[in-house]
């Protein structure tokens, strides 16, 4: 408990600034944390099968490139929608079907594995960058959902919990914790929403609070699943009592998706 408490003040007092000042540290930071991510995966996957050096390179670029697409880096803003198509997929697994058949120890299902974790961490950490450039107030009220709704459960599920949420992936959580932390990110993010003046439409307010308060646990749970697949812990070792970044930030990067889903693909105005 000590040192995950440690961690937590260093991880605040360096991240904070970043945080609010936004602009090029953060797109520094994002960039950081994004390659360790993907290196998290590659160290999962790697667990059970090695994996070629022209893949783990191939697949750190990919994900730079869906988590920057649409960025324009002279004026440091988004010019769009993520500009990745069609095309772009299938060049994608293009690549990694040529490696199917160059290494033989390089299988089918390696090859979705990695098309995987280049859109799972690609589309996760753009979404983030998109969020915090849209505007501080947003990005604090999806950290604040996220949170209060992480703890609300934890409390709720304790004292209440009877019936279990995913026993399968994760036995300790209850769907009576799941509801009780919901409601109260719910509360929470609608009350921070109108005192910040980030939305003067209640209705929304409640919306965006749900999803995001929804798919934060979501976000947990696929987290959980994945680890317990491949036998691990913790995805890395970067938090000391944390874990690695996705162990720290896969409910923040689920919640951010789906901001940029309801804000940008599905054009709700806040």
């Amino acid at each position: 408990m000590k040192q995950r408490v440690i961690t937590a003040i260093i991880m605040i007092a360096v991240g904070l600034p970043i945080l609010i000042y936004g602009k090029l540290p953060f797109i520094i930071l994002g960039l950081l944390l994004a390659l360790v991510a993907t290196q998290e995966m590659i160290d999962m996957k790697e667990t059970v099968a090695k994996t070629p050096i022209e893949v783990k390179l191939f697949t750190m670029l990919a994900t730079l490139m869906i988590m920057f697409s649409s960025f324009n880096f002279k004026t440091l803003s988004f010019t769009g929608t993520l500009t990745f198509g069609l095309g772009t997929m299938a060049l994608f697994l293009f690549i990694l079907l040529l490696a199917v058949v160059v290494r033989k120890d390089f299988l089918i299902k390696d090859a979705g594995y990695y098309l995987l974790t280049i859109f799972y961490v690609g589309s996760t950490f753009h979404s983030m960058i998109f969020i915090r450039f849209l505007g501080l107030k947003l990005f604090l009220f999806m950290i604040i959902v996220v949170a209060v709704t992480d703890s609300g459960a934890y409390f709720v599920g304790r004292k209440l919990g009877k019936r279990k949420l995913a026993p399968r992936i994760s036995p300790n959580k209850t769907v009576e914790g799941s509801i009780g932390g919901t409601l109260l990110g719910i509360i929470i993010g609608t009350v921070f929403g109108v005192f910040t003046g980030l939305s003067t439409q209640i209705l929304m307010l409640i919306i965006m609070s749900l999803v995001v308060a929804a798919v934060a646990q979501f976000g947990d749970l696929v987290a959980s699943s994945m680890k317990r697949e491949y036998g691990i812990k913790d995805f890395g070792k970067l938090f000391p009592g944390h874990g690695g970044v996705l162990d720290r930030f896969d409910s923040h990067l689920y919640a951010s998706l789906a901001l940029y889903i309801l804000i940008n693909v599905l054009n709700v105005v806040i």
